[in-house]
């Protein structure tokens, strides 16, 4: 996917002008991934065969970094699909904090006959983006983070992991210890 780069919608260019113009940023706050290729147009206004949009749930985005932002989604959902587009998304710049805010698409990546990935059921997938805000005004977006952001998830697999770990380690301790003991018996 390193090729891809993501074409900035012209719904979402303006919805960042607005809300810059009057004294705002646009705020990504999710991402969505769809299972059509395609081309990607400035006109989109939506993915073409959208499947699952989440939350922005990390970020390494510092205030005003020019150049460039990571972001992070986790799909977890329990289904089956090819990705192969990726949007997205920003708050609308009329949202006034009431209900659900409107989103308006900033940007797709996808590319005709090309799979970015695969989604099951059984597997969480972390996706990360790194976007480039080089054809955007300078200090124009910030990145609203969901509730269930990475600092706080702790899966119930990395729970199980960590304790098969510890319990591994205890059954060595026990093993040295009792092999200790032999030696110092004879």
């Amino acid at each position: 996917m390193s090729a891809l780069t993501l074409q900035f919608t012209q719904a979402g260019l303006d919805a960042l002008l607005s809300a810059t113009q009057r004294g705002f940023k646009g705020k990504i706050s999710h991402m969505a991934f769809g299972d059509a290729a395609y081309t990607p147009t400035k006109t989109q206004t939506a993915l073409k065969g959208e499947k699952e949009r989440v939350a922005i749930v990390d970020t390494d985005y510092s205030e005003g970094e020019s150049s460039s932002l990571k972001i992070a989604a986790k799909f977890d959902a329990p289904l089956e699909y090819a990705i192969r587009e990726i949007g997205v998304f920003i708050e609308s710049p009329d949202y006034n904090g009431e209900g659900e805010p409107e989103l308006i698409l900033l940007g797709v990546y996808s590319q005709e006959n090309t799979t970015l990935g695969y989604r099951t059921p059984d597997v969480k997938v972390l996706q990360w983006l790194t976007l480039s805000l080089a054809q955007i005004p300078s200090d124009s977006v910030e990145v609203k983070v969901g509730v269930d952001n990475l600092n706080i998830i702790v899966d119930r697999e990395l729970a199980d992991m960590a304790l098969v770990q510890l319990n591994t380690m205890q059954r060595q301790i026990e093993q040295e210890l009792r092999l200790v003991a032999l030696e110092q018996a004879q």
